[in-house]
């Protein structure tokens, strides 16, 4: 989604089926794993670059299908940011994700591609989320004097500008063999510092001198942001609020099959009076309950406050519409954090306290 091997002149890396394909065979064989709930990313270091893959689990032939190779640097500057508003644009594999984020005391904005965005169970507005930022400029520009920390998002790029921190060449490897060299600009913004790459010839001659610290860059950038970082970044996380987020995301926007990696193969989902038992029956199960509670199209956090033995002080999942609160759905997971049982009721003996 982000693309970027350009920046880094890696493009020949990709340049035919067949290319991306020995690129994605490198990665899964001598990369980096990062599990997501739909698929995998595999980060693939090549020298200061890395190359990102992602792949989707087919749920007929359990084949990993190549969706995209992504570009990001080896590093990274780390942004604490809130999400403003999902941009993903439409056609999209449901392996990426485009966000409007908002950070710093300005409140600036700017339009970041996710990588590696299936860590995350349910990215929604206004959560808080850490990334390893990289931008690779379309257009760039090295002055002098003072910057005027302009943060301007666009519908997929972003104009900013920031004072040059650090200032270096930038070198790439495919095993031991040198590939290519590229600039590398760490520049500090009013969102926070990022590592800037892209190639020399895209700096006018006459401005070469001045790709040191000190001086003002100004950048037409697409921005990509790992969330393959921090908590997530050996992948997703398995625990009671993740697996909650989880399935409050799957009753608001469906796609069962993301459930798959956090529920046991001998799992029990309980509706009322209904209890299918094995992987298969209780996905089959979620997907009737979630078609007939439709019109109950708001969902909620909460804790167990009275309930059978055992459950009291545990989180819930709260479904409801305009009217409140109709169902809530209780977990039992196991020692890795796995749901081994889930019972969705609206038995009045269970009582909870809705949380902010």
């Amino acid at each position: 989604m982000t693309g970027g091997l350009d920046s880094f002149g890696l493009a020949e890396l990709t340049a035919r089926p067949e290319d991306a394909m020995r690129l994605a065979g490198l990665a899964m064989a001598e990369g980096q794993r990062v599990a997501g709930y739909r698929g995998d990313y595999y980060r693939y270091r090549l020298g200061d670059a890395a190359a990102v893959v992602r792949l989707r689990r087919d749920p007929d032939s359990g084949q990993e299908e190549l969706l995209g190779i992504d570009a990001h640097t080896a590093g990274g500057c780390p942004w604490t940011c809130r999400v403003v508003k999902n941009v993903t644009p439409e056609g999209a594999d449901e392996m990426s994700l485009r966000l409007l984020v908002e950070a710093g005391e300005a409140g600036d904005r700017a339009v970041v591609n996710v990588l590696c965005a299936d860590v995350l169970p349910d990215p929604a507005v206004g959560d808080e989320l850490r990334l390893q930022m990289a931008g690779f400029p379309l257009r760039v520009s090295y002055d002098q004097g003072e910057s005027l920390g302009v943060v301007e998002p666009g519908e997929d790029t972003t104009l900013l500008q920031g004072v040059v921190k650090d200032a270096k060449v930038g070198e790439t490897y495919l095993g031991m063999e040198p590939l290519t060299r590229f600039v590398s600009v760490t520049a500090a913004t009013r969102m926070g510092d990022i590592e800037l790459c892209h190639p020399v010839e895209l700096v006018k001659e006459a401005q070469r001198d001045l790709v040191k610290p000190g001086a003002v860059v100004s950048a037409l950038c697409v921005l990509a942001g790992d969330a393959a970082a921090g908590l997530y970044a050996g992948g997703a996380v398995f625990d009671e609020a993740h697996d909650l987020a989880l399935l409050a995301r799957f009753f608001r926007q469906g796609d069962v099959e993301r459930l798959r990696p956090v529920l046991r193969s001998d799992c029990a989902v309980t509706f009322l009076e209904n209890r299918q038992e094995g992987l298969v029956n209780a996905m089959a199960l979620l997907e009737m309950v979630r078609r007939d509670l439709g019109p109950l199209d708001r969902q909620g956090l909460g804790a167990v406050a009275a309930g059978p033995q055992g459950t009291a002080g545990r989180g819930c999942l709260l479904l409801g519409g305009a009217a409140g609160w109709a169902f809530l759905g209780v977990l039992e997971l196991d020692s890795l954090g796995r749901i081994r049982e889930l019972t969705i009721t609206n038995d009045p003996q269970w009582e909870f306290e809705e949380r902010a």
